[in-house]
């Protein structure tokens, strides 16, 4: 267990704040539905520090321009970001094997990752179609942050396999830290660390947590907001996501997770009447809808076509109101910010915006229903032993479907 290899490892070291992990209330240990976690040894209540790590033992930027490999970037003078150097500076330490100073750290990360890099091009068809574009713009991101390292690496050539398993290793055990700038990071944005032990806190939905670095004690921080039973299993939260972003960020999925949303695509652009990203406009087109443009115009140019999601609560605001002017015809359109109100412009309207909804909700369910077949017979590629759930059938729709704006509200 990790706790183990902590004890013969970090506790050794002169760095200050060792002793006080070392009394770290907790044990690692295989849980049925979690698998590898946390259990607390005493009761824990709102309010409670859950995990306190010293700053010599976060793994930041100023931890990597420091070592060997920062040295290398200083004297090339050359510029990663903060994910490229955090990898680096994993693909180094892990090299050294026990010669490290974070073998204890490197030695219990998972030796492969089941995430999107690793599937293969059949199994990325399972995934639907706007999870598939995402893999792909994540998967050409990482392609040429590996060429960038490739280039500079001057050991022993850096295989793709090896720095997907760095990558992913920082992507779904970072936590946000606020780092000085440097000459040496390109900035994207990301402010990055790796907090050994504290990744080994699972993630919940209902989990409440305070966390952030301390300025004043020099060390990342977890406070609980619950309670815990003595023996229970510790979570931490990663934030209110959805499968789609826990998946490519994290790489697993929650049944039942509250915060899921299916994202409805909406393009400007109704030329291609073949591609998913216009189905929207394509259900409304498809009924038979007119003045199509001047819907377009108002819909874009108040920003209706954002955050357009549906949830087992219904549809968002924003995709309700873009369903109800669509549904508009030309007198109602004259008045469309009578929408914006909850008012009710006709009962055609009402009807006509709910056929709109439907139409590509249907679509939807019908495109799940197609990707859950071909997944029964891949033996259960994204889901291991676990049998995915069937999708809602199709008369689920009318509970996501509010018979008028105020419904929503």
């Amino acid at each position: 267990m990790f706790a183990g290899h902590i004890e013969r490892g970090f506790f050794h070291s002169s760095f200050p704040g060792f002793k006080e992990l070392a009394s770290c209330p907790y044990l690692s240990k295989s849980w049925v539905n979690t698998g590898r976690g946390m259990m607390t040894k005493s009761r824990l209540f709102p309010g409670d520090l859950l995990i306190s790590i010293p700053r010599p033992l976060l793994i930041t930027v100023e931890t990597v321009l420091s070592s060997e490999i920062g040295e290398q970037v200083k004297c090339k003078n050359v510029k990663f970001t903060r994910q490229q150097l955090l990898s680096l500076f994993l693909l180094q330490e892990k090299n050294k094997g026990n010669n490290s100073f974070w073998h204890p750290y490197i030695f219990v990360l998972p030796k492969t990752l089941e995430t999107f890099g690793n599937f293969s091009p059949r199994e990325m068809t399972l995934f639907p179609p706007r999870l598939q574009i995402a893999v792909k713009s994540r998967m050409a991101d990482m392609k040429q942050a590996y060429m960038e390292v490739r280039n500079f690496w001057s050991g022993e050539e850096i295989e793709y396999s090896q720095f997907l398993w760095a990558w992913f290793c920082v992507n779904s055990r970072s936590v946000f830290y606020r780092s000085a700038g440097s000459e040496f990071v390109r900035e994207d944005g990301n402010h990055l660390a790796l907090a050994p032990y504290l990744d080994l806190l699972n993630h919940s939905v209902g989990a409440q947590v305070e966390a952030g670095y301390n300025q004043e004690s020099g060390c990342y921080e977890i406070y609980t907001g619950g309670t815990y039973r003595k023996h229970s299993q510790v979570f931490i939260s990663y934030g209110n996501h959805d499968n789609y972003h826990l998946l490519v960020e994290y790489g697993f999925t929650l049944p039942d997770n509250p915060n899921d949303v299916f994202q409805v695509e909406y393009s400007k652009n109704i030329m291609s009447v073949n591609s998913f990203e216009n189905d929207v406009l394509n259900a409304a087109l498809s009924l038979g809808v007119d003045n199509m443009e001047k819907k377009k115009e108002i819909i874009q140019q108040q920003s209706f076509h954002r955050q357009l999601v549906c949830s087992m609560e219904g549809l968002s605001w924003n995709l309700l109101l873009v369903t109800r002017i669509l549904a508009m015809n030309w007198t109602e359109l004259e008045q469309w910010k009578l929408v914006l109100t909850g008012f009710a412009m006709s009962d055609r309207n009402n009807t006509l915006s709910r056929q709109i909804a439907r139409t590509f909700l249907t679509k939807y369910i019908k495109q799940n229903q197609d990707l859950i077949t071909k997944l029964h017979s891949c033996q259960n590629v994204l889901y291991g032993t676990q049998r995915p759930r069937d999708v809602p059938a199709t008369r689920s729709i009318d509970k996501v479907i509010p018979l008028s704006l105020s419904e929503a509200k």
